[in-house]
């Protein structure tokens, strides 16, 4: 059973926007930025501490690992979604 929760995409200003209202095209380069991080690598940076105690790591990503962290089937599906109404409507 989907999940009927609405989704966000967050752009680098900050703005939120549901991902069923991104424009077509946006959500299409969107997809293709994800893919060319997969291929390249996908680098986080995660750390913490306390005080004078603090540290800090890095992980680059690929393939899967990247897609899955970067949300890409969110992405895919909503568009997977707006192919099947254009083939419903038609």
């Amino acid at each position: 059973m989907k999940n009927n929760i609405e989704k966000y995409h967050t752009t680098k200003d900050g703005l939120k926007i549901k991902v069923s209202e991104l424009d077509f095209f946006h959500l299409e380069n969107i997809i293709n930025w994800i893919e060319r991080k997969a291929k390249k690598g996908h680098t986080i940076m995660y750390g913490g501490g306390w005080g004078d105690d603090i540290w800090c790591d890095e992980e680059t990503w690929f393939g899967d690992d990247a897609k899955r962290e970067l949300n890409y089937s969110m992405y895919k599906d909503e568009l997977d979604r707006r192919n099947l109404m254009k083939i419903i409507e038609s």
